[in-house]
């Protein structure tokens, strides 16, 4: 019998819905995310990568925090601002799409930086619960129709010439509609990572 190999983003997801506001929580989602990402594109791998790097000036003339920063002899080429959503995903769909362009300008527009990529990514389940204030699952989301209603990579290509790119990738909740509880779940079908 053969064992199936996990991904550490699928290691992740399985977990995902425990302590969404935790430190740790990000952490694992941030290495999870650069492996994906590393293992789309090795070419990266040479790179000195930081997590929750500050960017000293942006193109507004504050600081901003970057989730997933790559250097290249000492200068920021690459950002990574990256997103694991998992519940009431509909209701704040434009909300993410209106933070990433204003998250793009900030970063394209800081002085004295040539970026070579700037990548959002988004994690997140094709159909997704939405839960009351006690944490009561009261519905599902169509996260694919959601997310077609809601489509920025034109805007970020003819506003920085493929140097911006939105991605989701998707996954299943194995029997989410009958799940009356998410501490851990199953997943499947977790789209792969391939960056242009």
């Amino acid at each position: 019998m053969t064992s199936v190999q996990t991904t550490p983003m699928e290691t992740f997801l399985e977990t995902s819905f425990q302590n969404v506001r935790s430190s740790k929580r990000t952490d694992e989602f941030h290495t999870a995310l650069l492996d994906e990402v590393l293992n789309s594109n090795p070419e990266w791998a040479e790179y000195d990568w930081q997590f929750e790097y500050r960017l000293p000036v942006d193109g507004f003339g504050g600081t901003f925090d970057i989730d997933i920063a790559g250097f290249s002899k000492g200068e920021l080429k690459v950002a990574i601002l990256g997103k694991a959503l998992n519940s009431n995903i509909s209701k704040n769909i434009k909300n993410y799409a209106n933070t990433s362009v204003g998250e793009a300008a900030r970063i394209m527009f800081a002085p004295n930086i040539e970026m070579e990529k700037v990548l959002f990514i988004s994690v997140l389940p094709r159909v997704a619960p939405r839960f009351n204030t006690k944490k009561e699952v009261v519905g599902f989301d169509d996260v694919l129709a959601a997310k077609n209603r809601t489509k920025i990579n034109d805007i970020l290509t003819a506003q920085y010439d493929g140097k911006v790119e939105a991605i989701d990738l998707y996954f299943d909740i194995e029997g989410v509609k009958t799940l009356t509880e998410f501490d851990t779940i199953t997943i499947n079908n977790l789209d792969t990572l391939t960056l242009v």
